[in-house]
């Protein structure tokens, strides 16, 4: 009886499925959480199924790389067949690519990394029983808590990358500054030209390249300081900081000529002309130049991507700005695709995109930032007309 007892306790326990070619793997996995949880291990996708078609599977544990199906061929019929089963994978660091897309598109709601710890593995797996068992009382529910997951799955990757994107940036910045030093000898450089033994149409062509080099190095070296910006505050993410101690404020219009100069050739591949409307000067806004340079090029990028779906010549993308009382307001136009009631009240939630490279993210991140820095954000579209994004920002006290 006793043993009866201890069966049916076990077998009414949600079944974790573990997914593994590779014998040792799944034999380290049974052994090592056999104790807390009811877990049963298939070598192949095609098992998996089979398992998933017969029984009531809480949380499926997937490794990426198997011959046959792949890990992400099976979380994909997983998530049609069985979208409440909470889906995860098991992955080495080389496979952040297909993880990523695994994330954006739904497919799992956390990563494990080889080899796992097992303290960890514990808490991921009942954190993911707990999560199913929510999902059978509200759907709703479930979907929020799938929401929150992946966000912080991604800022969990986002994290491991922090230090490695650092070093490559160093030596860009390095060699920006060597570049910028060869674009400060620009007359004399183009005086050597004038008396080099050259032909005319060579000449010309290297006089242009010359005369390039500094306003070239300047955004290219803008650029990257951006980017060590974002990366220094994807660090920061994980130190409580009190922001209200260390408010900032920037000119927004040198970043609007950086941003109109980032996206200029997205814009023009789209057979289009980008142009800034609005005064010579504006006041300084509340928002940190990192901040404002993130949302103006992720509005412009989107702008010239909706002009670019359109597919007709001479499309353009506009920024306005203007003051009024102790505001800036700074409008992103276009004259692309447009947005029909449906799609414009979903832009901003996160994961929800028209395109299919797309995350979601981007507009959202907008939104939180404008938000965070006491500004406003509107989004006004229509189909076939276009679309006008406005932000309005307080004035730097």
């Amino acid at each position: 009886m006793i043993g009866e007892s201890v069966g049916d306790s076990l077998t009414a326990r949600p079944l974790v499925l573990y997914v593994d070619d590779e014998r040792a793997n799944r034999v380290v996995f049974e052994q090592s959480l056999g104790a807390d949880f009811r877990i049963q291990s298939v070598a192949d996708a095609t098992a998996a199924l089979a398992v998933l078609d017969t029984q009531e599977v809480a949380v499926l544990v997937t490794d990426m790389r198997m011959p046959g199906m792949s890990g992400e061929e099976l979380l994909r019929i997983a998530k049609e067949r069985k979208p409440s089963t909470i889906r995860m994978v098991v992955t080495a660091y080389a496979d952040v690519d297909p993880i990523l897309r695994a994330i954006n598109e739904g497919l799992v709601a956390r990563y494990i990394i080889k080899p796992w710890i097992r303290a960890e593995l514990v808490q991921v797996l009942r954190w993911a029983i707990e999560a199913w068992t929510f999902s059978r009382d509200s759907m709703a529910l479930h979907a929020r808590l799938m929401e929150t997951e992946r966000l912080a799955t991604l800022g969990s990757i986002a994290g491991m990358l922090v230090h490695d994107l650092k070093q490559p940036l160093m030596s860009l910045l390095i060699n920006v500054d060597h570049l910028r030093e060869l674009g400060k000898a620009a007359p004399t450089l183009q005086d050597a030209l004038a008396r080099a033994p050259l032909p005319e149409a060579e000449r010309v062509r290297l006089g242009l390249l010359v005369d390039d080099l500094d306003p070239l190095t300047t955004d290219l070296r803008t650029s990257a300081m951006h980017l060590s910006s974002l990366i220094d505050g994807l660090r920061e993410l994980s130190r409580p900081c009190d922001k209200s101690a260390n408010l900032q404020a920037a000119d927004p219009l040198p970043i609007v000529r950086h941003a109109m100069a980032v996206c200029q050739e997205l814009v023009m591949s789209a057979h289009a002309s980008i142009d800034y409307e609005g005064p010579c000067v504006l006041p300084r806004v509340r928002m940190s130049a990192t901040e404002l340079t993130q949302v103006l090029i992720n509005l412009v990028q989107n702008s010239a991507q909706a002009v670019a779906a359109r597919g007709t010549p001479q499309g353009k993308v506009s920024i306005v700005a203007r003051t009024e009382s102790n505001m800036v307001e700074l409008c992103v136009r276009d004259d692309g695709v447009g947005m029909g009631p449906e799609v414009l009240g979903r832009v901003g939630t996160p994961f929800f995109t028209t395109r299919a490279e797309g995350t979601g993210l981007g507009l959202a991140q907008c939104q939180r930032l404008i938000g965070s820095a006491g500004g406003r954000f509107r989004i006004e579209s229509e189909p076939g007309i276009g679309t006008t994004v406005t932000i309005v920002l307080p004035v730097a006290a």
